[in-house]
């Protein structure tokens, strides 16, 4: 049988200007049971902050990917239940199979689940937890209405009310249009702790510095020379695009030390 490939190691986690803001929020947001909506463009590092902050909260938040809706609407309540009931289920390391599709069969199963997570004394103790749903540029309108009560801590449908946070891209407009309308419903939008958005010009050249460090690369002038190429006009600081920048120039370098010589000849070629 052929070899199996070996497992890449994870990569180091970078705590960028961008991360440290997102954990900050994030940790306020949980500690005060809070709604707050964040977005901006890929690659700035929202879901590795994300993902950083679920593994320092392990028992007390969820993830839920979001999932586009059928012809491009946004996912509509029901659907957006099943995705939380798939990832209650999933961390909890059960199948992420789920029977039913129904609406309140559905909510009775989240219910039932967080009892089951905390005890029957959590509807009186109510213990810090908190939905974060990825990729929420995804969720209709309908579906963040809907979840709103499950902060409110007189109509709460879940046991106990719980934090909500929204991060989506671009896509997910926080800003009501000429008519007045946005993803974000005024009844959400009042009850926010924050709503804010980020942009690549959130990535300082220090977060450069530091991302080019952690993968492996030593040589100052090589990253000078890589922060000076995402300093151009129209230069987007895309983080994925800096990694894949890296990679490549790691593979260049053939097991050398990458230096400015192998960073110029790459991006300004003769």
């Amino acid at each position: 049988m052929p070899a199996s490939a070996p497992e890449e190691s994870p990569r180091p986690f970078v705590e960028t200007t961008i991360a440290r803001h997102l954990l900050n929020r994030l940790r306020m947001t949980h500690e005060e049971k809070a709604i707050s909506v964040f977005s901006g463009p890929w690659g700035i590092g929202k879901t590795t902050a994300l993902d950083a902050f679920h593994e320092a909260h392990e028992g007390s938040c969820v993830i839920v990917k979001v999932e586009p809706g059928m012809r491009g609407k946004g996912a509509a309540p029901a659907r957006v239940i099943q995705f939380v009931a798939e990832s209650l289920q999933h961390q909890a390391g059960k199948p992420r199979a789920i029977v039913s599709t129904g609406y309140l069969a559905l909510r009775q199963l989240i219910y039932t689940h967080m009892l089951d997570m905390f005890g029957p004394e959590c509807v009186e103790l109510r213990p810090d937890f908190t939905f974060i749903f990825d990729e929420a540029q995804y969720l209709s309108r309908e579906a963040i209405e809907m979840l709103r009560y499950w902060n409110d801590g007189d109509r709460c449908t879940t046991p106990f009310p719980v934090g909500l946070v929204f991060v989506g891209n671009n896509e997910f407009s926080l800003q009501e249009d000429m008519s007045g309308h946005s993803a974000i419903s005024g009844a959400v939008r009042s009850r926010a702790l924050f709503i804010e958005p980020l942009d690549y010009t959130d990535v300082t050249d220090t977060d450069l510095v530091l991302f080019a460090q952690s993968r492996g690369i030593g040589d100052a002038a090589a990253i000078a020379a890589i922060v000076a190429h995402y300093s151009a006009p129209r230069a987007k600081r895309d983080l994925r695009n800096v990694e894949r920048l890296l990679a490549t120039l790691q593979r260049r370098a053939a097991g050398q030390p990458v230096t400015r010589q192998i960073v110029q000849s790459f991006l300004n070629p003769a």
